[in-house]
């Protein structure tokens, strides 16, 4: 949880801030956006992409980017993104990306992930639907469903691809080793100018639904471990949020 306030005099009112609030925090009023109390998931997707650096969080404003090493310039820029270009990503760039992750590293150096991608718009649609239909069957995440209901898409936040990691269920990490595997791909994306976003929905849907562990040809007695929504971005985050020094303790 953060503290989100706006600088009035810089705030121009673009309802940037507003529109890109994943958890519905902000809303715009006749005065400019506020900060409803108690919804906060502190992304800062709102202070990365004001155009005037008029969020403030906690106090503390957003810097412009400046010259960075390069994976710090990776860490430091990558956002979570919701919001997606229709024009597919290459797939020779998604090929590349999973192909460098062998080199994350891994419990034995066992590489125990496996991966399955959904590329195309077609493909992504028929993945959502075959979701939605199995959670609507189930009664499975009725959040999710509500939030359909309302013309949002938290499952696939139209991206055009997917890619999705998936370990045996006696695998040594289990679950650890595909999860650092994707951030490594992730950043790897990044790079290339990808977007990307973690699919939480999807994961959890993706490994217990039987019509779309068949669709991704997951194993039996292999578990989905993580998720990765990709394509190609369609908003600009020109700031990088300021974010707390790390809570450590020292021994």
């Amino acid at each position: 949880m953060v503290n989100i306030t706006f600088d009035t005099s810089r705030c121009v009112k673009c309802g940037k801030c507003v529109n890109l609030c994943p958890s519905r925090h902000l809303v715009m009023t006749d005065a400019g956006p506020e900060a409803k109390p108690g919804s906060c998931m502190g992304c800062l997707q709102c202070a990365a992409a004001c155009p005037q650096d008029a969020v403030l969080n906690d106090g503390g404003r957003a810097t412009a980017p400046e010259p960075f090493d390069t994976v710090e310039a990776l860490v430091m820029t990558r956002r979570s993104h919701r919001r997606y270009r229709p024009d597919a990503p290459d797939r020779r760039t998604l090929q590349w990306a999973l192909d460098r992750a062998a080199y994350a590293p891994s419990g034995g150096n066992r590489r125990p992930t496996r991966w399955a991608v959904v590329l195309g718009a077609d493909k992504m649609s028929a993945i959502k639907e075959a979701a939605l239909s199995w959670c609507a069957e189930t009664g499975y995440a009725p959040d999710l469903l509500k939030a359909v209901e309302k013309g949002r898409d938290p499952l696939t936040c139209s991206a055009t691809a997917l890619i999705a990691g998936f370990e045996s269920a006696d695998s040594l990490n289990h679950g650890t080793d595909t999860v650092i595997a994707l951030t490594t791909a992730e950043l790897l994306l990044a790079s290339r100018g990808l977007g990307t976003c973690w699919g939480g929905y999807m994961r959890r849907i993706a490994d217990r639904a039987p019509v779309l562990r068949e669709m991704l040809a997951v194993p039996e007695n292999w578990h989905v471990c993580g998720c990765l929504l990709v394509g190609r971005p369609s908003m600009e985050y020109p700031n990088i949020p300021a974010r707390p020094a790390a809570d450590i303790h020292w021994t």
